[in-house]
């Protein structure tokens, strides 16, 4: 690690002391020798346990997802996709080799899952009497046993035996596999993935990762022209993301899903640089997204602080309206998954690697469009008017708004989104008392604070706070429009600090991986579930899950290339394995 680089991190850790929500501490930085021994005995407790050998079989080289350690048994369930866990853990020995370039992780994606997969898709029609293309959600030969005990055996039957949220993790695996392999087969796998019978599918639809796979990996010129303009992110032009659209104009959308959307197009950017260069609009985005969801996992602990590195997503199955669908406190027994928060950790590392690639584009939009509206950051600032009592500050939190200010004070706050109604009236006397109503006179939610100085801090939490009454809902880059003691209107966009956001995706990261490092040698596995504080185990803390070993993996390459001062959208152009 350079030293210039040990100084950047350490200022992000330092900063997150004063400006993050508390958290448990880690031990020191990384060094690229640990993280690589912890990528590699990752990878190496796969392949010795999840992994099926026998080259007689059709499904030598396929990943089981779940791993039972006390009988060393394979489990499976029929109800759910069980093949995708060994695209995830093929497509992070894709990056994680480009990113440090041992042996190992090429070696075991060559000779298990990459070409299992290639076997599949290119003979689906012999295997399963159905066209080619086809990668079931499950398939077993009476190794592997369900929960309940009995053995599993066989195959989806058709119509409806795979779905297009398994070709989706098919697709980012070929992407990541034919930057870095370069063959005939993964380009062949991935046409027949796209042109596979729609009648197999849960949803006729063909999803646009598949078009984009096959044009650049077959170089196919037409799907070029018809699909690289259609991959999201060519622009930026507010709020970033599913999340953002559900919290500020209450659309329901799926947590998990808008964090692995993200993912996959940053796959699809990724392989048609060639003739689409990646730019800053795809970095706002991606990092917004990202940030995002690391703050909406804060809100959903709403009883207790998070551990970096762990978040509801997965068994929680989390839907983002203008409020979460329910928080910490209202399940406080629900065990924790393990997929989707070393998900966060790939995706901070990215982001962080795109801050540093783009320096501009995180305050980009602001300062090119909206510089006249008065920014609301984490740190409290002046507003450009003047109340009738003085100066009035105001700043920002994941859950709040806060404002400082003297009485008398009459503050009234609306969106700035054409057609949105919500809005709000903040009035405080001249003893200090506050009070808040929504646009429809409901009474807010408010708590007050008198400072030293005689001044009254407001504290007033968002519409997506599990107690509060609707009214507003602010995420990076939402604009509202403020009117004091009943003067001209004005602009306020809310923008955290670069540095704060570099600071705390730093942390996530570091803080994060030292978790998993901890709980993987104490557990001797990653396991599905995790019961925490004084839960009961559950089931799925006795399984060893494929897909949570895949993001860690995934993200111990990431935060390698961020360390190194390397980008590793430009790395998948220059890495290519030996045929």
């Amino acid at each position: 690690m350079s030293t210039g680089r040990t100084s950047r991190v350490t200022h992000c850790l330092a900063l997150l002391l004063v400006c993050a929500a508390p958290a448990a501490r880690a031990a020191g930085p990384w060094t690229q020798a640990e993280l690589r021994r912890l990528g590699r005995d990752l990878g190496e407790y796969v392949t010795a346990h999840h992994i099926q050998r026998n080259p007689k079989s059709p499904q030598d080289g396929m990943v089981c997802k779940w791993y039972r350690a006390r009988d060393g048994r394979w489990v499976s369930d029929t109800g759910r996709n069980m093949l995708g866990d060994g695209a995830w853990f093929a497509d992070a020995l894709c990056l994680y080799y480009r990113a440090t370039r041992e042996p190992w992780a090429l070696s075991v994606l060559q000779k298990y899952p990459l070409p299992f997969y290639e076997r599949v898709l290119t003979n689906s029609d012999n295997l399963f009497g159905v066209s080619k293309g086809i990668c079931p959600l499950w398939w077993n030969d009476g190794t592997a046993i369900a929960r309940a005990g009995p053995a599993v055996k066989g195959f989806p039957k058709p119509p409806r035996m795979t779905s297009n949220a398994l070709a989706l993790d098919l697709a980012a695996m070929l992407m990541s596999a034919g930057l870095l392999c370069r063959d005939v087969e993964t380009a062949t796998a991935a046409t027949c993935l796209l042109r596979g019978d729609r009648e197999c599918y849960d949803d006729p639809t063909v999803p646009l990762p598949l078009g984009v796979a096959v044009a650049m990996l077959a170089n196919d010129e037409m799907l070029q022209t018809r699909c690289l303009p259609l991959i999201p992110w060519q622009n930026y032009d507010g709020p970033a993301g599913a999340l953002a659209d559900a919290l500020c104009h209450n659309r329901t959308n799926s947590a998990p899903a808008a964090l692995e959307e993200a993912m996959l197009n940053y796959r699809m950017h990724t392989l048609a640089q060639p003739l689409q260069p990646l730019g800053a609009n795809f970095a706002k985005n991606f990092i917004a997204t990202v940030y995002s969801s690391l703050r909406l996992a804060d809100l959903w602990h709403d009883n207790d602080p998070r551990q970096p590195g762990l978040t509801p997503f997965d068994d929680a199955a989390l839907t983002v309206g203008e409020k979460l669908a329910f928080y910490r406190s209202d399940k406080p027994a629900l065990p924790l998954g393990t997929r989707h928060g070393p998900m966060l950790l790939c995706g901070a590392a990215i982001a962080l690697q795109l801050m540093e690639a783009f320096p501009a584009a995180w305050e980009g939009w602001y300062r090119q469009l909206h510089a006249a509206d008065a920014r609301v950051s984490e740190k409290f600032a002046d507003l450009p008017a003047l109340a009738k009592s003085g100066p009035v500050e105001m700043a920002w939190t994941t859950s709040s708004l806060l404002i400082r200010a003297r009485g008398p004070l009459k503050l009234l706050l609306a969106s700035a989104t054409p057609g949105d109604d919500a809005s709000a009236t903040v009035s405080l006397d001249a003893a200090g008392r506050a009070t808040a109503a929504s646009g429809h006179r409901a009474a807010l939610r408010i708590i007050t604070t008198r400072q030293a100085d005689g001044r009254v801090e407001l504290e007033i939490p968002f519409t997506m706070a599990k107690s509060q009454k609707r009214w507003l809902n602010a995420v990076e880059d939402s604009r509202w429009i403020a009117k004091l003691d009943g003067g001209a209107p004005f602009g306020l966009l809310f923008l955290s600090r670069s540095e704060t956001v570099r600071a705390r995706l730093a942390l996530e990261l570091s803080d994060g991986l030292r978790y998993w490092q901890k709980l993987f040698n104490d557990k001797g596995c990653v396991p599905a579930t995790i019961a925490t504080g004084k839960l009961p185990a559950t089931a799925g803390d006795e399984l060893s899950d494929a897909a949570g070993y895949a993001f860690l993996i995934a993200a111990i390459g990431e935060y390698s290339v961020w360390l190194n001062g390397e980008r590793d959208w430009e790395l998948a152009l220059k890495v290519q394995a030996k045929p």
